[in-house]
């Protein structure tokens, strides 16, 4: 208990005006200063396998997520080093300029390669508007107009595809939710703001009366890892849409809300047989993680920095039922560590810290 309440009193007392969202604020104490790691090329096609790259990994994605990591890197750094900041800089302008993560002509074709190609394209693209937001005063006019341009590009892009227009209930559209609203702040584009408030609220209503998300929990031994994925995603949109002065953590239909899905969340990583049930109707080929099942479910999300985003939310619900539970089954969270996570955007410690 005395952990728990000195993690959370350190969030609060460092919390910023409550319309303030720190996704797009930043920080520069202490939390933020982490290994800037290594440099490395963002692919100009996403030209990615045919299967599913959790479990087979290949070199495209493999050097997205080192480009999305060097940029996540610098972005916790940026408002400590100006050098830093440069680099940051250079590393998002070498990409627009470049017209990097277009796609090749057979990106809808097979059975993995479509989704594959969305969902890396926006995890990677998530993580670099924020650090480009959170540092846009860095950039001259002409440099914002051409990463803008390049960026909504992409974003158009995702959202003009089949699968971003089925997919209702799965953590990939929370992730698009999360983008569109990201570029929509950012830019001051209202359409993809509201497009990422269409898509929460839809997650609110379509969620089970337990907190449960219909799609994530379906995913076999992966459903508690796409459960985090999933409010990950919707907890960004949710402090984006502060910024706008948009309060969608009130947001509820009927007895459902965010807060009923991070308690269930919490709930199942102390009991995994709360999601088995709902995981064993897993449809064939929706993935799941080598070594888990069902019954065994992949719990590591909670001692990793997979759990960041929950420094967002219990910055705002640190005292609440679902915060106090999130806080318990989180060894990450409770040990106050920095960490970067892509759907987080980027070192949220560093962020709540500011």
């Amino acid at each position: 208990m005395r952990l728990f309440n000195a993690i959370v009193f350190s969030l609060l007392a460092s919390a910023m005006p409550a319309q303030a969202s720190p996704l797009l604020s930043g920080g520069s104490g202490k939390t933020c200063a982490i290994s800037t790691g290594r440099s490395a090329a963002l692919p100009t096609v996403v030209n990615v396998p045919d299967a599913y790259t959790a479990n087979t990994p290949d070199p495209v994605t493999s050097a997205m997520k080192a480009w999305a990591d060097h940029i996540m890197r610098l972005g916790s750094n940026a408002r400590r080093s100006s050098q830093t900041r440069r680099q940051l800089h250079d590393q998002l302008m070498a990409a627009a300029m470049e017209n990097a993560m277009s796609w090749p002509s057979n990106w809808s074709q097979g059975y993995d390669r479509p989704p594959s190609t969305i969902y890396h394209t926006m995890e990677t693209l998530f993580p670099a508007l924020i650090a480009y937001g959170q540092n846009r005063d860095a950039f001259s006019p002409a440099e914002r107009q051409r990463f803008e341009d390049w960026a909504g590009s992409i974003v158009d892009r995702l959202g003009r595809t089949p699968q971003i227009a089925k997919w209702k209930t799965d953590n990939k559209k929370y992730q698009f939710g999360a983008l569109s609203a990201a570029y929509g702040v950012v830019t001051g584009k209202q359409a993809h703001l509201s497009k990422g408030v269409r898509i929460y609220k839809t997650a609110v209503r379509s969620m089970r009366k337990d907190g449960s998300l219909p799609g994530d929990t379906a995913r076999g031994g992966s459903s508690l890892h796409y459960t985090n994925l999933a409010l990950a995603n919707l907890v960004a949109i949710a402090e984006l849409a502060t910024d706008a002065d948009i309060d969608l953590y009130s947001y509820s239909s009927g007895e459902k809300s965010l807060h009923t899905a991070v308690g269930f969340l919490a709930a199942a990583q102390s009991d995994p047989s709360l999601i088995a049930a709902y995981a064993r109707s897993t449809a064939k080929g929706t993935g799941s993680f080598k070594g888990y099942s069902a019954e065994n479910q992949d719990r590591r999300w909670a001692s990793e920095a997979k759990s960041s985003w929950g420094y967002y939310y219990l910055r705002r619900f640190g005292t609440t039922p679902s915060g106090k539970s999130l806080l318990a089954v989180s060894p990450f969270l409770r040990a106050g560590k920095a960490g970067i996570h892509q759907q987080s955007g980027g070192n949220a410690r560093c962020f709540v810290s500011g």
